[in-house]
Protein backbone atom coordinates (compact mmCIF):
# COMPACT_ATOMS: atom_id res chain seq x y z
CA UNK A 1 0.00 0.00 0.00
CA UNK A 2 2.61 2.19 0.59
CA UNK A 3 4.16 2.01 -2.84
CA UNK A 4 0.79 3.04 -4.00
CA UNK A 5 1.46 6.06 -1.83
CA UNK A 6 4.91 6.66 -2.98
CA UNK A 7 3.40 6.39 -6.19
CA UNK A 8 0.96 9.29 -5.99
CA UNK A 9 3.57 11.21 -4.61
CA UNK A 10 5.59 10.75 -7.93
CA UNK A 11 2.19 12.02 -9.82
CA UNK A 12 2.21 15.45 -7.12
CA UNK A 13 4.95 16.96 -9.04
CA UNK A 14 3.20 17.22 -12.27
CA UNK A 15 -0.21 17.54 -11.47
CA UNK A 16 -0.03 19.59 -9.27
CA UNK A 17 -0.91 22.86 -9.34
CA UNK A 18 1.91 26.03 -9.45
CA UNK A 19 3.18 27.29 -6.37
CA UNK A 20 1.78 30.64 -7.56
CA UNK A 21 -2.11 28.61 -8.45
CA UNK A 22 -0.97 28.55 -12.07
CA UNK A 23 -1.65 25.27 -13.76
CA UNK A 24 0.49 22.30 -13.60
CA UNK A 25 3.03 22.65 -15.58
CA UNK A 26 2.30 19.62 -18.06
CA UNK A 27 -1.06 21.90 -18.68
CA UNK A 28 1.82 24.38 -19.79
CA UNK A 29 3.97 22.18 -22.09
CA UNK A 30 0.96 20.51 -23.67
CA UNK A 31 -0.15 23.83 -24.73
CA UNK A 32 2.92 25.29 -25.88
CA UNK A 33 3.84 21.80 -27.60
CA UNK A 34 0.62 22.82 -29.55
CA UNK A 35 1.68 26.14 -30.54
CA UNK A 36 4.76 24.47 -32.08
CA UNK A 37 2.71 22.18 -34.53
CA UNK A 38 0.47 25.07 -35.79
CA UNK A 39 4.06 26.63 -36.28
CA UNK A 40 4.96 23.39 -38.00
CA UNK A 41 1.87 22.12 -39.80
CA UNK A 42 -0.29 25.01 -39.98
CA UNK A 43 2.12 28.02 -41.07
CA UNK A 44 4.94 25.72 -42.43
CA UNK A 45 7.87 26.71 -40.20
CA UNK A 46 10.57 24.49 -40.39
CA UNK A 47 13.33 25.60 -38.51
CA UNK A 48 10.91 24.78 -35.78
CA UNK A 49 10.68 20.65 -36.89
CA UNK A 50 13.47 19.28 -34.35
CA UNK A 51 11.90 21.56 -31.40
CA UNK A 52 8.50 19.77 -32.04
CA UNK A 53 9.86 16.58 -32.25
CA UNK A 54 11.92 17.32 -29.46
CA UNK A 55 9.74 18.65 -26.93
CA UNK A 56 6.76 15.76 -27.96
CA UNK A 57 9.55 13.15 -27.23
CA UNK A 58 10.36 14.88 -23.66
CA UNK A 59 6.78 14.92 -23.29
CA UNK A 60 6.02 11.43 -23.89
CA UNK A 61 8.80 10.01 -21.76
CA UNK A 62 7.19 12.35 -18.27
CA UNK A 63 3.46 10.94 -19.23
CA UNK A 64 4.86 7.60 -19.66
CA UNK A 65 5.97 7.89 -16.40
CA UNK A 66 3.19 8.93 -14.55
CA UNK A 67 1.78 5.86 -16.25
CA UNK A 68 4.28 4.08 -14.89
CA UNK A 69 2.98 5.20 -11.30
CA UNK A 70 -0.43 5.12 -11.63
CA UNK A 71 -0.20 1.42 -12.87
CA UNK A 72 1.67 0.57 -9.27
CA UNK A 73 -1.66 2.23 -8.07
CA UNK A 74 -4.03 0.11 -9.89
CA UNK A 75 -1.54 -2.59 -9.18
CA UNK A 76 -1.55 -2.34 -5.25
CA UNK A 77 -5.71 -1.87 -5.41
CA UNK A 78 -6.38 -4.98 -7.75
CA UNK A 79 -4.38 -6.54 -5.16
CA UNK A 80 -6.27 -5.83 -2.52
CA UNK A 81 -9.47 -6.44 -4.33
CA UNK A 82 -8.97 -9.63 -5.18
CA UNK A 83 -9.00 -10.72 -1.56
CA UNK A 84 -12.70 -9.35 -1.45
CA UNK A 85 -14.64 -11.97 0.04
CA UNK A 86 -17.51 -13.44 -1.76
CA UNK A 87 -19.54 -13.34 2.25
CA UNK A 88 -19.53 -9.66 2.02
CA UNK A 89 -21.40 -9.36 -1.97
CA UNK A 90 -24.34 -10.10 0.11
CA UNK A 91 -23.88 -7.95 3.06
CA UNK A 92 -23.65 -5.18 0.10
CA UNK A 93 -26.80 -6.07 -1.60
CA UNK A 94 -28.98 -5.98 1.59
CA UNK A 95 -27.10 -2.83 2.64
CA UNK A 96 -29.13 -1.65 -0.78
CA UNK A 97 -32.45 -1.96 -0.09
Amino acid sequence: MLRAVDAVDNLRDDLNDTEDGGPPQLRTDLLKLHQLAMLVFNEGSRSKVADLFEFAVELENQVLGMMGSLEQVQETLSHLTELYPESLAWTDLDDAD
